[in-house]
């Protein structure tokens, strides 16, 4: 088959998966982001997590758990329906790893059963929130999640340098399987000695939401010649 030939239906969806991935990521980070700007003087970017701007009794809760919500299907389906093909030819290596996004991704999009309430407010703490089944549900559910995103660049990669188009994203993800797993780390020391812990959130998250939105481009800009395109359909086959 001529390397000019049309590219295939399942390669123009790839690039409207790719699409998807990245307004996924911006809805993740505006969730965060503009979310911060009313949550009054007692709450603290450095000390407070992003789950508490998910509580209850937070200002506007709607729109984070909206974004959130919307970020993580989003981000589960660019993974599933358009990055799982995307490396098809990659064969059996890792071939998990585009549900490590996928699910991660998935659970931390949920904020139900709501925390009960913000750190940030008078009388509610960290055990408090805990003891409920909103509080008690994130910090398992997120935990996990975030744990496997921050460890999905190293398989994921193994994958993806094994199609040729996609070995363009070294830069991006080889540092990322070192400092994903780090900032994780450095997410549960501080949550254990209750010290910067929403700082080290912020960390985290923006860390993994950069290359997720770097695997979303690529795709969204794919051509025959580029990640998921038609040239690595032809030299995968036999």
């Amino acid at each position: 088959m001529a390397l000019n030939a049309p590219a295939p239906r399942t390669t123009r969806w790839g690039r409207a998966w790719g699409g998807v991935g990245v307004l996924a990521q911006g809805a993740f980070i505006s969730g965060w982001a503009v979310t911060e700007t009313w949550q009054g003087p007692r709450y603290s970017l450095v000390s407070d997590t992003i789950s508490d701007m998910q509580a209850a009794t937070a200002p506007h809760v709607w729109f984070p758990v909206a974004c959130f919500a919307f970020g993580g299907a989003a981000t589960f389906c660019f993974a599933v329906f358009g990055l799982r093909p995307a490396l098809a030819s990659a064969g059996k290596i890792n071939a998990h790893a585009p549900w490590m996004l996928a699910l991660s991704t998935l659970a931390l999009g949920n904020s139900f059963p709501l925390i009960p309430c913000s750190t940030a407010q008078a009388g509610c703490t960290p055990q408090h929130q805990l003891h409920s089944p909103g509080g008690l549900t994130d910090a398992v559910v997120a935990g996990i999640a975030l744990s496997v995103l921050a460890f999905a660049p190293l398989p994921l990669w193994q994958r993806m340098k094994a199609v040729p188009s996609w070995r363009r994203l070294r830069a991006v993800m080889v540092p990322m399987r070192l400092l994903c797993p780090l900032l994780f780390l450095g997410l549960a020391v501080s949550s254990a000695a209750g010290v910067a812990q929403g700082l080290a959130e912020r960390a985290l998250v923006g860390a993994c939401s950069l290359w997720v939105a770097a695997l979303a481009v690529a795709l969204a800009t794919s051509d025959r010649d580029s990640p998921g395109g038609r040239r690595d359909q032809v030299r995968a086959r036999p």
